[in-house]
């Protein structure tokens, strides 16, 4: 009995730590679609924001300026996908797919080209004092590292400034009625350009957790679908950021039953076990697609008339 429960605690455990880049991510691929925009290139705006942080924080020693370098870097691709859509009016879908292929191959290249192999020590967890010695419920949600206390602070912060703020009134206004937001005097691009960028800094928290808090090193594909899972998350939440901290803790006890389940030698294939988030993933798309509606402008670009 003691070995089950010691293997679920595990499990919850690890679905927390690993629903954070997801949560991260689709945060502010949240506020992105909510502003009009759709960024596909999130997943390799994670990878290459991961080898940022990773190559900063060795290079430098300090675990603060690799995160700081991975928000930069994200926000810096973000920008570039924002010029294209929403100065230029090219389309989201084939913005995003040559974003991916930019931030790709910047970040192989990158880490190709280095005269070593850097790795790290991922950061310690922070027990939170007391909570942190509850049997099972503090190894589950009070032993982590900070980026995994910042995922769930982003969320609660995001929310409210949706839905209890000027700001994200107009934020939404911009994705639902851009012409009646011209209208009332709101600058509907220059929203559309920060969220866009915001989009790309979240992205770079969810980098910066992967190689800074979690894994410690880089390899090709590290963030390993959850941009797209992330972009799942984002439609399963219905566009709402405190439903995002549960459609990601979804998706992360798909990979943290995976990896417990891979750990232990289960009789099962472990590459059936990896499919197990986008099992998850296709089913939640199935059920959820027609219930959902997003942004009435998603994806249209506003021109002023």
């Amino acid at each position: 009995m003691t070995e089950i429960v010691e293997i679920l605690t595990s499990i919850l455990s690890g679905s927390v730590i690993l629903s954070t880049p997801i949560l991260f991510s689709s945060l502010g691929e949240i506020y992105d679609e909510r502003a009009g925009v759709l960024n596909l290139g999130i997943e390799a705006i994670m990878s290459l924001t991961a080898f940022v942080a990773l190559w900063v924080a060795y290079s430098t020693g300090s675990y603060l300026l690799g995160t700081l370098a991975a928000i930069f870097a994200g926000g810096l691709i973000a920008l570039i996908h924002s010029f294209a859509c929403v100065t230029i009016g090219i389309n989201q879908l084939i913005s995003g797919l040559l974003i991916i292929t930019l931030a790709d191959g910047i970040a192989n290249f990158g880490y190709r080209s280095l005269p070593v192999t850097p790795t790290i020590e991922p950061l310690k967890p922070i027990n939170i004092p007391g909570l942190s010695q509850i049997p099972v419920l503090g190894p589950i949600l009070f032993q982590h590292n900070i980026f995994v206390y910042l995922a769930i602070l982003f969320a609660i912060i995001f929310g409210f400034i949706l839905y209890k703020t000027t700001w994200g009134l107009k934020i939404r206004g911009a994705g639902e009625n851009p012409v009646a937001c011209d209208a009332a005097g709101i600058n509907v691009n220059r929203i559309r350009y920060l969220c866009v960028i915001l989009s790309g800094v979240m992205a770079g928290f969810g980098g910066a957790f992967l190689s800074l808090g979690y894994i410690g090193l880089y390899g090709r594909g590290l963030a390993g679908g959850r941009g797209w899972i992330a972009i799942i998350v984002v439609i399963l939440s219905r566009w709402s950021p405190y439903r995002a901290i549960l459609g990601s803790l979804i998706f992360g006890l798909g990979y943290s039953i995976a990896s417990n389940l891979i750990g232990i030698g289960v009789g099962v294939s472990q590459y059936f076990l990896l499919m197990l988030p986008y099992i998850i993933a296709l089913i939640v798309i199935s059920f959820m697609f027609k219930r959902t509606k997003g942004p009435s402008a998603l994806t249209v670009p506003y021109r002023r008339k």
